[in-house]
């Protein structure tokens, strides 16, 4: 006997390969079913502690193999049986779908897919009525229909090919906060149909770095007109962000009713001495 090797060693058999073991679980499984449903309780009950053991397979994940329902066969005319196919996904929206998606996702400035779809109706409208697109109706109809999580899962080869997107803005202490606020899309202004209710926003020129000093854009949109007013400041301070709603209240054509701020949750309503 070489060295170093145990007698039970040498009549030990060799390791199945893993093809080999999962074609004989799957074996087992097979002969097992056809049992299983004509045995008594006690007899199913030996049966699973024997499959278990023998295909390490957790009792739940046996019972539901077990009572699996058998495919039928469907027979061809010639007399012989076609297996029926494997269930899979069918695809419904087409290569031309996603090749009209992709010019409107780039016309909205690139927005998720949560805003795309809320703003596509508008969009394809807006695009085909100056002749800057022109779908088939199957097309146009695929596109309207398409969900927001579609969407993003069909735009997400193309952002990952197009650059800057491996960017993430770093966790804050408020992001808790912000997830737990809804996202606004053009279906959710009903309650604000009169002019005076403003959207405003902050839009940094940091060409993509937000250190050391730069110039900002407060930026003011109307909610129930589209009207929009823009102004610079050179911090974001809350005094200087406030002298500049203060100049655009003064430049607005209607009365300021009130403001919904990008930067934070809540609604500040107007009174003489400013916004609050």
């Amino acid at each position: 006997m070489p060295r170093g090797l145990a007698g039970n060693d040498r009549c030990r058999p060799p390791a199945a390969a893993p093809g080999n073991d999962r074609q004989r679980r799957g074996a087992a499984l097979d002969a097992a079913r056809r049992r299983y449903r004509g045995l008594s309780v006690i007899g199913k009950r030996r049966l699973l502690d024997e499959l278990q053991e023998l295909t390490g397979y957790h009792r739940k994940s046996l019972l539901r193999l077990l009572n699996r329902p058998e495919p039928v066969a469907v027979a061809e005319p010639g007399g012989s049986l076609l297996q029926p196919d494997k269930p899979h996904h069918r695809r419904r929206y087409g290569p031309e779908v996603v090749e009209a998606l992709v010019p409107l996702w780039e016309a909205s400035d690139r927005l998720c897919g949560k805003r795309l779809q809320a703003l596509l109706p508008l969009l394809v409208e807006s695009l085909e009525s100056h002749g800057h697109l022109s779908l088939e109706p199957p097309v146009r109809e695929a596109l309207l229909a398409m969900s927001s999580a579609t969407i993003d899962r069909m735009l997400a080869p193309i952002r990952k090919q197009s650059g800057g997107n491996g960017w993430r803005r770093p966790p804050r202490a408020y992001s808790a906060v912000r997830r737990r606020v809804p996202v606004r899309t053009f279906k959710g202004w009903d309650d604000h149909s009169e002019p005076g209710w403003l959207e405003i926003d902050l839009v940094a020129h940091c060409g993509g770095r937000m250190e050391g000093r730069f110039l900002w854009t407060l930026m003011a949109t109307d909610i129930a007109t589209g009207w929009s007013e823009s102004l610079p400041i050179v911090m974001r301070d809350g005094a200087v962000v406030l002298t500049a709603l203060q100049l655009i209240r003064r430049q607005l054509p209607f009365p300021l009713r009130g403001d919904r701020c990008g930067q934070r949750p809540g609604v500040h309503e107007p009174t003489d001495g400013g916004l609050v």
